[in-house]
């Protein structure tokens, strides 16, 4: 016989809370507690009321049965010929009145058979030293009109409900009244007496109630994986947290249908309905574990997928997709931003090296006193800076604007002609897009063609920023060599460049966002009136016409 104490076996452990950091609840009774004891404190307070409405219902229908019975019984007493002959001044009749009424009170049950005069002097009454005194509580002028009353009063023996009911002579004469009264029970004993009534049936309501709680919260408790309502709701938060926090669209889908989806995959895939599941797109059905570009919508899309396994209440045969989105547009203006950054930085940098030398100039013809020399230098960059402002103020957009003046300052830098066509101008308003657009393709250009042109004697470069009634116009030019053959075929596709590995990326970003506004750039190399040819960029971009 073996003396080992056998092991209390070890608590399930859910699947999952070996795999996320669950919210410990150790204050907060488990599913199947707080269901019995929601129950339980259900029919409690549910028995309650109704025990306290069956009284108040059993004490008005016992007070209206007194009520009737006090006001038939004081008719009767008003009547009996003692009574009559009592109040209408038989002195023997008045001696032995007291005694007969006890007598007929006792018969009735009832608390008190009172009969006084018109004055309400009490003749008779159980409590012999209350006979002689008035009549206390309730109205006691209706019975010397000849009317009978019923009331519920507090009188000397307690709260009752009793008649009031005149005594009439022969003639007709009001003599005295006759009250039959009856002590209302108390509301606690009725009470009592309907939770005694009930119990049995409470009892055995409640016993089959939380039979059925208990049953209902194992089934509960096995769907809900053994994981308590707040351990749930806490994982679901950061699930919820952690999807909605990810730049990458996340969608899960199982048999055809999205059945999870972030916000920045509902953007992606303009999925407008709130309420999931939702089919799944048709170029995302079927798709291999890979990663794999796709338009979706008419936008660019990349998009990996894998299958996942499924849960324990996943149905038989559906897999399950976790598929990632990933917007190349916006990679792509990403790209833009930081070349656009590149590019400032390039201008400032060479507006700090041009200001740095004319500085060095000024100083050096001010220590050898030709301050004459020296105005004349700043009236001549001066004059020349509000001719650069008066020619870029033409065009009304102050980025678009602050971009052709530092690159005026860049061409000074280079040793380049940089001249901007006098027929420069562009509205106050334009399309939305429109003017990033102009200075994503104008900063691109532009600056293609100082690299061009680098080491050549007599470099120039003229641009022309203009709007007609058909659209608006980006043209640049330069006297450089040109783009190579081999390469004009593929012009503005990515990573296609002159200029060697890693470059080739802006003109591409130029082209990527001009079609996505119905804009379309063009190259050609068109000669002048000497015959010189140039390399010319056109950027066309038609405009929505008005409506009338």
């Amino acid at each position: 016989m073996s003396l080992r104490r056998s092991r209390p076996a070890a608590p399930r452990v859910p699947a999952l809370a070996r795999e996320v950091a669950l919210p410990h609840t150790p204050q907060l009774l488990q599913v199947r507690s707080r269901l019995f004891l929601l129950t339980l404190g259900a029919f409690l307070l549910l028995a309650l009321p109704l025990a306290g409405l069956a009284s108040a219902a059993l004490l008005r229908g016992v007070h209206q049965t007194f009520a009737e019975r006090a006001l038939r019984e004081s008719r009767l007493v008003a009547t009996l010929p003692p009574v009559v002959a009592a109040l209408s001044g038989n002195a023997a009749e008045r001696a032995g009145l007291n005694t007969l009424i006890g007598r007929y009170r006792l018969t009735l049950g009832a608390a008190y058979v009172v009969v006084t005069d018109r004055s309400t002097r009490r003749l008779t009454h159980p409590e012999l030293a209350r006979v002689g005194e008035k009549m206390v509580g309730g109205d006691f002028q209706s019975f010397l009109r000849g009317q009978s009353v019923t009331e519920t009063v507090e009188g000397t023996l307690g709260r009752s409900v009793r008649a009031k009911v005149p005594v009439l002579s022969g003639s007709g004469e009001v003599l005295g009244l006759a009250s039959v009264g009856f002590l209302l029970p108390q509301v606690r004993d009725v009470f009592w007496q309907v939770i005694r009534a009930a119990l049995p049936w409470y009892l055995g309501a409640l016993l089959l109630a939380l039979g059925l709680a208990r049953a209902l919260a194992r089934r509960i408790g096995h769907e809900m994986l053994n994981l308590e309502p707040e351990q749930i709701a806490g994982a679901l938060l950061s699930f919820r947290a952690v999807l909605n926090s990810l730049d990458e669209g996340v969608v899960v889908a199982r048999a055809g249908q999205i059945h999870v989806m972030n916000p920045q995959a509902r953007a992606l895939l303009g999925v407008q309905s709130p309420e999931l599941p939702v089919p799944l797109p048709a170029p995302l059905v079927g798709l291999p574990d890979t990663t794999t570009p796709l338009d979706v919508g008419g936008r660019p899309v990349l998009v990996s997928a894998r299958e996942v396994e499924a849960g324990p209440l996943t149905p038989a045969g559906a897999a399950t997709q976790v598929i990632t989105l990933r917007d190349l547009a916006r990679v792509r203006e990403l790209a833009d931003e930081l070349t656009q950054a590149q590019r400032y930085a390039e201008l400032l940098r060479a507006q700090t090296h041009e200001f740095t030398n004319r500085l060095h100039t000024l100083a050096g013809l001010i220590h050898l006193g030709e301050t004459g020399e020296a105005l004349r230098l700043i009236h001549t960059q001066a004059g020349r800076h509000q001719a650069h402002a008066g020619a870029v103020g033409r065009l009304r957009h102050l980025r678009l604007a602050a971009l052709l003046l530092g690159k005026y300052d860049r061409a000074a830098e280079v040793g380049v002609q940089l001249t901007l066509d006098p027929l420069c101008a562009l509205p106050a308003q334009l399309p939305t897009g429109v003017p990033e657009l102009l200075e994503l393709a104008a900063g691109n250009l532009i600056e293609n063609a100082f690299e061009a042109l680098a080491g050549q004697p007599e470099a120039e470069v003229r641009v022309l920023i203009a709007a007609d009634p058909e659209g608006v116009v980006l043209e640049v030019r330069d006297n450089g060599p040109g783009v190579p053959p081999e390469l004009a075929a593929v012009l503005g596709e990515r990573g296609r460049s002159s200029k060697g590995q890693g470059r080739g990326v802006g003109l591409s970003l130029v082209r990527t966002r001009a079609r996505a506004l119905g804009a379309e750039l063009t190259y050609d190399r068109p000669a002048d009136e000497g015959g010189r040819p140039w390399t010319r960029f056109t950027l066309d971009l038609p405009l929505p016409e008005e409506p009338t």
